[in-house]
């Protein structure tokens, strides 16, 4: 199955103006140490029962993002290139890591800070 993908920088943008819904498959610990402001947490561990408990906005596109790519890409593949409501699905290439990488803000657990700069 094809996924549709998403740079950092459209992700970025597309958060911003409000036109989608950052969802991050990552673990609880990966996510408690480093995350993107509003990203809503749904572990891949926990699939499908974490998908399927979402509320996500019925007008919004829907970007999954991990670590590097690789856990967003499996859920993409698994539920589709829509979301429950018909909303558009997208994996954000090179999660995490690109985001950071490329500049964008990145809400750090207290301990991680000194270590990521």
């Amino acid at each position: 199955m094809t996924v549709a993908t998403v740079t950092v920088d459209e992700a970025a943008a597309w958060l911003q103006s409000g036109e989608a819904v950052l969802i991050d498959v990552r673990e609880p610990d990966e996510f408690a140490a480093a995350h993107v402001d509003g990203a809503i947490l749904a572990p891949l561990s926990e699939m499908p029962a974490a998908w399927e408990a979402l509320d996500l906005p019925t007008d919004r596109r829907i970007v999954v993002m991990c670590l590097k790519g690789g856990r967003s890409h499996q859920v993409c593949a698994f539920v589709g290139p829509t979301g429950p409501d018909d909303q558009p699905l997208f994996n954000m290439l090179g999660g995490i890591q690109a985001w950071h990488a490329a500049g964008l803000p990145v809400v750090f657990a207290p301990d991680q800070a000194a270590s990521a700069n």
